[in-house]
C-alpha cells in the first residue's frame, strides 16, 4: 500500500467515526428527553455531549489528514528514487591503414578505412499498445523511475529480495522492482518484458500508485528459456528506464546466480 493510499484510508476512518459519533450523540439527546428522572436525564445528556465532542475532534482530524496528511507523511518518510541516466550512443570507429610500396618506379599506396558505428536505439512502445493511448492527461515532465532490480521475490514494501543479473533454471514468476517520484494518477504506464524481439509479457494500465514510493512489474511463464531478457518501462508514450538480465541453462557447469551490480 502506498503512502497516498494509507493517508486516504486514515482520513476515511476518521470521517466515518465522526459521522457515527455524531449520530450516537444525537440519539443520546433524544433518549434523554424520554427519561422520567432528572439524574438519569442529566447523565444521558452528558454522554450525548461527550459523543458530540468526540465527533468534532474526529471530524477536524479527518479533514486535516485529508488536506495535509500526504505532505506530512512525505516529510517523515520521503521517497528516495534514483534517477536513471538516459541511454548513451556508442560510436566505435575503426580505421585500418595498410600502405604497400614496391621497389619499382611505380609506388602503390593502398589505404583501407573501415569506420564502424553502432547506436543503441531508444525503445519504442509495441504497436498494439499505442492504440490504447486515448487518455487526455499529460505526464509530468519531471517524472522519474529508478533502475529496475530483477528478483524472484519482493518484501512487504515492494522492494526486491536478493536481486540478480543472472538466473539459473528459473521458472514461474519474476519481479522488476523500482522506486518512483513525481508521477500522476491516471496517466497510462506500460511495462514490456522482451527476449530479443519477442515480447514475453506486457502490463499496461492507468497509474494509481500516487506521486512517489515503491512499485514493481511482474512476468510469469512456465519456463524461462536460456538467453538475455530486457524489461522496459514507459510512462505515457515516453520510454523511462530499461534493465537487462540473463537466464542460464541448468547444464552450464559455471552458471551461478550473480547478484545485481556485481
Amino acid at each position: 500500500m502506498t503512502i497516498d493510499q494509507t493517508v486516504g484510508w486514515i482520513a476515511a476512518v476518521l470521517l466515518v467515526g465522526f459521522a457515527f459519533a455524531l449520530v450516537l450523540g444525537m440519539f443520546q439527546f433524544r433518549s434523554a428527553r424520554k427519561l422520567p428522572y432528572f439524574l438519569l436525564r442529566k447523565e444521558r445528556m452528558t454522554q450525548g455531549w461527550r459523543m458530540i465532542f468526540l465527533a468534532l475532534i474526529m471530524g477536524l482530524t479527518g479533514g486535516a489528514t485529508l488536506l495535509f496528511g500526504r505532505e506530512a507523511a512525505y516529510v517523515i518518510v520521503p521517497p528516495t528514487p534514483s534517477v536513471t541516466p538516459s541511454p548513451t550512443i556508442t560510436n566505435t570507429p575503426t580505421i585500418t591503414l595498410t600502405p604497400t610500396i614496391t621497389n619499382t618506379p611505380l609506388a602503390s599506396d593502398t589505404p583501407t578505412a573501415t569506420p564502424t558505428s553502432t547506436e543503441t536505439p531508444t525503445p519504442q512502445l509495441p504497436s498494439e499498445i499505442q492504440v490504447l493511448f486515448r487518455e487526455t492527461q499529460t505526464p509530468q515532465p519531471d517524472a522519474v523511475f529508478s533502475t529496475l532490480l530483477i528478483a524472484r521475490r519482493l518484501d512487504n514494501q515492494n522492494q526486491a529480495i536478493n536481486p540478480q543479473e543472472d538466473f539459473v533454471g528459473v521458472s514461474g514468476r519474476l519481479y522488476a522492482a523500482f522506486t518512483y517520484n513525481n508521477l500522476q494518477d491516471g496517466v497510462r504506464w506500460t511495462a514490456v518484458w522482451r527476449q530479443g524481439d519477442a515480447i514475453i509479457c506486457i502490463e499496461t494500465q492507468p497509474w494509481d500508485g500516487g506521486t512517489g514510493g515503491y512499485g514493481y512489474t511482474e512476468c510469469e511463464t512456465d519456463l524461462w528459456s536460456p538467453g538475455e531478457y530486457e524489461v522496459q518501462i514507459f510512462y505515457g508514450e515516453e520510454w523511462m528506464v530499461s534493465s537487462r538480465f540473463e537466464v542460464l541453462g541448468d547444464g552450464d557447469a559455471t552458471a551461478t546466480d550473480r547478484p545485481a551490480g556485481s
